[in-house]
């Protein structure tokens, strides 16, 4: 039978092995971290991760106002606002929603 191998050697072969594949020595198996910090980084993932903003007209409209620029969507959508409220179908103003709320309770309440 073959000779047992002392363990001195055994550690000198496991050192010289690390140094010599580029591997971290660690004879205590203490927790280093280092798996963690061999793997890839996480930046450019994260920064990926929302898209890119897009470049809407009101940014243009207020790099350059001196152009005098309109925005025919929106002003389509404040006259539409300006129309429903000339008819009555505007927003309520805040605090309304008390008096609302006293209305239905006594007209759901009796």
């Amino acid at each position: 039978m073959a000779a047992a191998v002392p363990s001195t050697t055994l550690q000198r072969l496991a050192q010289l092995s690390c140094k010599l594949f580029d591997n971290l020595y660690n004879p205590t198996n203490a927790r280093t971290g280092n798996k963690v910090l061999r793997g890839r980084l996480l930046g450019p993932v994260l920064t990926s991760y929302y898209p890119q903003k897009l470049l809407h007209f009101r940014d243009v409209k207020a790099a350059y106002p001196d152009l005098g620029l309109v925005d025919l969507e929106e002003k389509e959508r404040l006259d539409e606002i300006a129309r429903r409220k000339r008819r009555g179908k505007g927003t309520p103003k805040k605090g309304d929603l008390r008096v609302m709320q006293k209305i239905w309770c006594e007209d759901y309440t009796d």
